[in-house]
């Protein structure tokens, strides 16, 4: 377990054994050790604030719901344009 200063969000956090480990996953890059082990840590973990920041550490994997919503409407609006350009042909000089 690292010792050194947490991210910034992790600040706050209780210090908690199986708690610091994940976040030094997280800070390591090790994703789906935290997506495995977050909500197991969240369900037995006994201190609120432990369970808390258990399962706020799990939500900070998410994709942002902005960017899903700009993605999926970026790939709607192509499909448009693309059945647009296909039914719209101009036949002939």
């Amino acid at each position: 377990m690292r010792r050194g200063p947490r991210a910034t969000f992790a600040r706050d956090f209780p210090r908690d054994a199986e708690l610091d480990a994940l976040v030094d996953a997280f800070e390591a890059g090790d994703y789906a050790a935290v997506r495995a082990r977050a909500p197991e840590l969240a369900a037995r973990a006994s201190d609120p604030e432990v369970r808390r920041a258990a399962t706020e550490l799990r939500a900070r994997l998410e994709p942002d719901p902005l960017a899903k919503s700009i993605l999926y409407g970026t790939a709607l609006l192509l499909a448009f344009l693309v059945v647009w350009f296909y039914t719209h042909r101009v036949h002939g000089p």
